[in-house]
């Protein structure tokens, strides 16, 4: 009996990880500058003044519901939430942030991009805390009532999980370079980010929307969240993959006509970046286009429940070691 029910509590060993991975956005860059000059400089939480206390503070509530899991994991799992919220809500804000420094900038539309909006861009350690705060968050309100009934305790559908990948990708990718006009020593550069272009702005806004319902569905298996957000990817990607195409054909087309005596400083190179926007919208219009048939919304991985054989070994345990593995690697390879 005691067995059967250790198998239905949560599991500690993921929401710590995913933890660790809301600070380690903290130290990721939420702002990057970048010049006409080619030069580029990125900010993060603790380059702000009291930064790093922020996340030390943060840290010690981390700490504490850790220890407070042990015991009662449902509530050291809250505690951990409404800490890494903290940081989530700032990551969230620094975006609003920009938006409004953004409509600061004098434009110069050059083919229909915004060349002074892409010198400011949001770094990937947005995304970061956001998305994992938020998962956390989903963890703890999937065990409350009424969520609870309709939350699989056991397993979690397979489609949210590979619609999020190519998402989050595109999501990191809007906010860096997919195109650079100029050479390396020319001193005069323009850097082409995927948000400066007409409209860019609500297509992000609808990105993260949908990422929370991707997160939703993820957390609390409906088949009506699942096709609204399968819905909604639809028509995003579509609109992505647009960009892409516009721009990568728009560069090749502007490097072909440029004069060879203009080269030195006008050359057209495309950033990988853009190809891997343009593969991710492939890959999420298709499993949005799945995402439509609720045949697929049965698909389902076991987390809850022990890998087969004598150890008690759990699949979410398994995530949550990789995670952690994954950012003692980092770590070390920084310091090194």
């Amino acid at each position: 009996m005691s067995s059967s029910n250790d198998t239905l509590k949560p599991r500690l060993l993921l929401p710590i990880a995913l933890a660790l991975v809301v600070l380690k956005g903290g130290s990721l860059p939420w702002i990057t500058v970048r010049t006409f000059s080619g030069n580029e400089r990125v900010y993060n939480l603790a380059d702000l003044r009291g930064g790093m206390a922020v996340i030390m503070t943060i840290a010690l509530v981390v700490f504490i519901g850790a220890s407070v899991g042990i015991f009662k994991r449902l509530t050291g799992m809250t505690i951990m939430s409404l800490g890494v919220a903290a940081l989530g809500w700032m990551a969230a804000i620094s975006g609003i942030l920009l938006s409004l420094l953004w409509s600061l900038i004098p434009a110069i539309n050059v083919a229909g991009f915004d060349l002074a909006k892409a010198t400011l861009g949001q770094g990937s350690g947005v995304v970061v805390t956001v998305v994992a705060s938020l998962s956390l968050a989903f963890m703890v309100v999937r065990q409350l009532q009424p969520f609870k009934t309709y939350a699989p305790s056991t397993h979690l559908p397979v489609l949210p999980i590979v619609a999020l990948i190519p998402l989050l990708a595109i999501t990191v990718c809007m906010h860096s370079e997919w195109l650079r006009l100029g050479k390396d020593g020319s001193g005069v550069q323009a850097q082409v980010a995927g948000d400066s272009l007409y409209g860019s702005g609500l297509v992000v806004l609808v990105l993260w929307l949908a990422i929370g319902l991707w997160i939703g569905a993820l957390m609390v298996n409906r088949s009506l969240m699942i096709s609204i957000a399968s819905g909604l990817t639809v028509v995003v990607s579509m609109i992505v993959g647009v960009y892409a195409v516009f721009l990568w054909a728009g560069g090749k087309l502007l490097d072909w006509l440029v004069p060879a005596k203009l080269e030195k400083w006008t050359a057209v190179s495309i950033e990988p970046q853009l190809y891997v926007a343009l593969g991710s919208t492939v890959l999420l219009f298709t499993f949005a286009i799945l995402g439509l048939f609720s045949r697929t919304h049965s698909v389902v991985i076991t987390l809850g429940s022990r890998t087969p054989g004598a150890f008690r070994l759990y699949y979410s345990d398994v995530l949550g070691g990789a995670i952690i593995i994954f950012l003692v690697l980092n770590f070390v390879l920084r310091v090194v």
